[in-house]
């Protein structure tokens, strides 16, 4: 919700003398100031504290807003009769605008009244914040719009504080020039600490996945559609991807590729942490960390291994969590991409793999001989090696059913047998790692069959469909 919006519904409902309206806000100050300045113009008497004397608030005889500041749990335990008192009646004099922390609960007793979660700072008030704080240090040609571009998801408590903690930096230091990387680095301590979200910089590229071409063309077709001519044209954004496969075949690395392909942030969404919240509800913790996903937007949301944490026959926090995502998915307007990837689909309830959930779910397969010999060149490449030295397409017929992981442990593998050796790595060298490898294929053939043929009923072959077939011919 924009905050011009946002704050139009709780000026509404002030002027509908609603008893009691909830406001769920990180930083409350922009908020007051704004309904002070609403409420100026109408003359309605506005009171600010955190403990209201409702005795002597009860007794205005005169319309009368009390903007109830860093309520907690606590304080709604000590004031629960007189809330309820409140907000039952059908007319009052009275309205209170509770401004609470987004980890804190809100009473049963209030839930008939106006709930609203303030927005995170828009790009425009990012930059106005910024220009305030960092006063002439902004003048600097690009600054502030990379300043703006680099705080997004951040609330406007933090952007002042890690720049003022920088500002310092610049004044003590004349040649000082790091604020986009100050602010990045401060955002990715917090957004972990704080949200179970994680900013992934990883250089992989498309070009570091081999044997996934179908889906490469998939994501190509995609990549420009985040823009307003793809909107004029009738395309809306894609909302994300489920991809499942053998373990091993570089699920994660194609949702990091898939990032850096389109010059988006990565967040890495943790789940295990949502679910080990102890003080903080692990709804408000998801729904806060969604809400920043799409102030940062446009952005990659990668939620990794998706089976461990929404599998069938689960508990109802862990269902009450789904249906959030769910909703995020179904319902969000920014343009964030969300990935999942899954070793087990069959382990996920159908409401999750339902077709219009995400746009596609690709299946990531074991590769075939000339994905194999692509990845084999892929690793070399990767540790300085020239692959036109070696033969790879004798490497990719020895290593027959070796994932990508496979393929590249046994480059390093015979990389450690040559440096023991001090020797430059040979064609043997790999050879002998890839005997000594034994493949998860060969551990979990069943396994592996199974799901290759629940996928080939229900997914799109991420290599293309024509090789998914052959594997049942």
């Amino acid at each position: 919700m924009l905050e011009s919006n946002f704050l139009k519904s709780i000026y509404l409902s002030i002027k509908a003398s609603e008893p009691v309206i909830w406001i769920e806000t990180p930083d409350d100050d922009w908020i007051i100031e704004a309904i002070k300045r609403e409420l100026a113009t109408t003359k309605m008497p506005c009171e600010i504290g955190e403990n209201p004397d409702f005795t002597t608030l009860e007794k205005a005889s005169s319309r009368t807003i009390f903007l109830w500041i860093n309520a907690c749990s606590q304080d709604f335990a000590t004031h629960e009769r007189s809330l309820i008192r409140i907000a039952r009646r059908m007319r009052s004099l009275l309205t209170i605008v509770i401004l609470a922390h987004p980890s804190t609960i809100k009473p049963q007793s209030l839930s008939d009244f106006p709930a609203f979660i303030a927005p995170l700072p828009s790009f425009d008030a990012r930059k106005s914040l910024i220009s305030i704080t960092i006063g002439s240090y902004a003048n600097q040609p690009g600054r502030l719009d990379q300043l703006a571009f680099a705080s997004a998801g951040l609330t406007r408590a933090q952007v002042y504080r890690i720049l003022s903690k920088t500002l310092v930096e610049a004044r003590e230091n004349p040649t000082f020039d790091e604020w986009q990387r100050r602010v990045i680095d401060e955002k990715k301590r917090i957004l972990a600490a704080d949200l179970s979200l994680e900013v992934i910089d990883d250089p992989a590229s498309l070009n570091d996945v081999g044997g996934v071409d179908e889906l490469k063309l998939w994501l190509k077709q995609r990549a420009a559609v985040f823009g307003q001519e793809a909107r004029d044209f009738g395309l809306m954004p894609p909302r994300g991807l489920l991809l499942v496969g053998i373990q091993g075949c570089g699920k994660s690395l194609i949702a990091k590729a898939i990032a850096n392909a389109w010059k988006f942030p990565l967040l890495r969404l943790d789940m295990s942490a949502i679910f080990a919240e102890n003080q903080n509800s692990p709804d408000a913790v998801l729904q806060r960390a969604l809400s920043v996903a799409d102030a940062m937007a446009p952005a990659v949301i990668w939620c990794d291994e998706i089976e461990k944490s929404f599998a069938e026959g689960a508990d109802p926090t862990t269902r009450r969590l789904l249906g959030h995502i769910l909703n995020w998915l179904q319902e969000r307007r920014a343009n964030s991409f969300f990935v999942a990837t899954a070793n087990d689909v069959r382990e996920l309830p159908s409401e999750l793999i339902r077709k219009g959930r995400f746009d596609e779910l690709f299946f990531v397969d074991l590769p075939d001989i000339h994905a194999r010999e692509d990845i084999f060149a892929i690793h070399l490449r990767k540790r300085h090696r020239d692959p036109s030295h070696f033969d790879c397409k004798k490497l990719a017929i020895e290593s027959e059913n070796f994932s990508g992981a496979e393929i590249e442990q046994s480059i390093i593998a015979a990389l450690f047998a040559a440096f023991d050796k001090h020797r430059e790595l040979t064609q043997d060298d790999i050879l002998d790692a890839i005997q000594d490898i034994v493949p998860l294929y060969r551990q979990r053939e069943d396994d592996i069959k199974r799901l290759r043929e629940w996928a080939s009923e229900r997914t799109r072959s991420a290599a293309n469909n024509a090789r998914m077939l052959s594997y049942f011919s």
